[in-house]
């Protein structure tokens, strides 16, 4: 029994070692630098990171990497990003209503991070919490599925003389409260089971979008009639939500969505860091007690936009018409596989009639001999034409159309012996300081231009800040380079 226990375990082992993201993500030679910038970009929650955002954070990170930790990152921050979808560390999403992607991790993803995070930091095996928490959920678990009436009475009965007992203590003695340690211990428990949600509210989206795909892909394969589906719409069944998957998630958001539990939960919140023992975890799990609230609901506030989104493109893929359209086309290829199939197992050879009409397209082909060359004559310029009489030139409206399409150097190099001339030294974010970037990226890309051409290459990187006109910030990190002297005109 062990050794074919073993021998399944191999195979099921093999098949993930092939097919699992997460599995992949482990063993890649770049592993380390994948699961570092993925974690730093998308921290501990399931938030979600616009197309721009986050190739400007890759970039700023793989920079770091390769200047301090020396590895080999050949490729570009796009190119590494478009090879983490494809290997399923990252879903590139385009919703409706929106001009940019969305990315955020795999469940698998999630899961590859927060096993490298335990191996950084692991939390001690058994915990007196932890014990606690078994034994509660074990108690609460033997009880609610006990049907013997004398036995939950007799254990209610038990729990109220428990509780006058405590009460009677408290009156007597005062609240006696948990030690500091003890209260740290039970703040971490907690944070380790928060960790987890980003993972599992990841698999329930992934669930419910495969939900989504089965029911479309009956629909076009006729096994799911859309007229069915349409009448169960109207009837108000709404098939994803129906799902075990949908299901398992409206039974967490609506206890979240639950006005009194949640005024609860964040009172509860409040209370905890108000107390002594908070001072005694380090920052970051203050800021995540603190943002356990938000965090829970950004996280499944994407996941109920991601249902009620499917669920909606669901209604309009049979309203539309679109799925009777799909099922024409399904039929008109797999009619066609069929009877590809049956010609080449009768061997006919190449100009041997196959009894199949062919419908052409309009464009008909043509021989090259009745093809005619150009002749430039049947195309001359009029001799008439219309004359304008020269007049003033607005050398200010020519200015702002040519800083529109090219790069104002003499503004940059002004701008450079300005500062170098006050401070001796200067770097890029330097002179972007005394002087802002008037022309937006156009201005970054000419202040790197000249740092190649006349600056020196210092040690580190640096940050550079832009605006656009429309008053959006963006920011970027390159090498710092410092220009020690005036470099004038060109």
């Amino acid at each position: 029994m062990i050794r074919t226990t073993a021998v399944a375990d191999v195979l099921a082992m093999i098949r993930l070692a092939d097919s699992s993201p997460a599995w992949t993500m482990l063993r890649a030679h770049n592993a380390p630098a994948v699961l570092s910038v993925l974690s730093a970009v998308f921290h501990d929650d399931n938030r979600q990171v616009p197309g721009t955002e986050l190739v400007l954070a890759v970039e700023s990170l793989l920079i770091d990497i390769r200047e301090q930790a020396g590895m080999e990152l050949p490729k570009s921050g796009v190119a590494y990003i478009n090879d983490w979808v494809k290997s399923g560390y990252l879903i590139r999403r385009s919703p409706q209503g929106t001009r940019e992607e969305l990315y955020e991790l795999t469940a698998d993803a999630h899961i590859a991070i927060a096993y490298v995070q335990q191996l950084i930091s692991p939390h001690r095996s058994v915990t007196k919490s932890r014990l606690g928490t078994l034994f509660a959920s074990l108690h609460s678990l033997a009880a609610e599925t006990d049907p013997d009436e004398a036995t939950a009475i007799r254990r209610l009965e038990q729990q109220r003389d428990q509780l006058q007992e405590r009460i009677d203590r408290i009156r007597t003695n005062g609240v006696g409260v948990i030690p500091d340690a003890e209260a740290v211990e039970k703040a971490r428990e907690i944070l380790t089971l928060v960790s987890d949600l980003p993972t599992d509210f990841s698999r329930v989206r992934e669930e419910i979008e495969e939900v989504d795909r089965g029911l479309r892909g009956s629909i076009v394969e006729d096994q799911l009639h859309a007229g069915d589906v349409l009448d169960n719409v109207f009837r108000g069944v709404d098939l994803i939500t129906e799902s075990e998957a949908g299901k398992a998630f409206n039974g967490f958001y609506e206890v979240f969505l639950d006005p009194e539990r949640s005024k609860q939960f964040d009172a509860a919140v409040e209370s905890v860091l108000s107390r002594d023992f908070v001072t005694e975890l380090d920052p970051l799990e203050r800021t995540q007690l603190a943002q356990l609230a938000e965090t829970l609901d950004t996280s499944s506030g994407q996941v109920h936009d991601s249902m009620t989104g499917l669920s909606r493109s669901l209604r309009r893929f049979v309203q539309s018409r679109e799925a009777e359209s799909q099922q024409a086309l399904t039929k008109a290829i797999n009619t066609a596989q069929q009877c590809a199939l049956q010609l080449a197992q009768r061997g006919i050879k190449p100009y041997e009639s196959i009894g199949y009409d062919m419908e052409l397209t309009t464009r008909q082909p043509t021989s090259l001999s009745s093809w005619q060359l150009y002749n430039p004559m049947e195309y001359r310029i009029e001799p008439d034409m219309e004359v304008h009489q020269p007049g003033e030139i607005d050398y200010e409206a020519m200015r702002r159309r040519i800083r529109e399409s090219e790069i104002d150097w003499e503004e940059l190099r002004q701008a450079i012996d300005d500062v170098v001339e006050k401070e001796g030294r200067a770097s890029i974010s330097d002179v972007l300081s005394a002087y802002p970037a008037t022309q937006g990226l156009a201005s970054i890309v000419g202040l790197i231009k000249l740092a190649h051409d006349h600056g020196e290459r210092a040690d580190g990187t640096e940050l550079l800040q832009w605006q656009r006109p429309g008053g959006k910030r963006f920011q970027a990190r390159y090498q710092r380079f410092e220009f020690g002297e005036k470099i004038g005109r060109a």
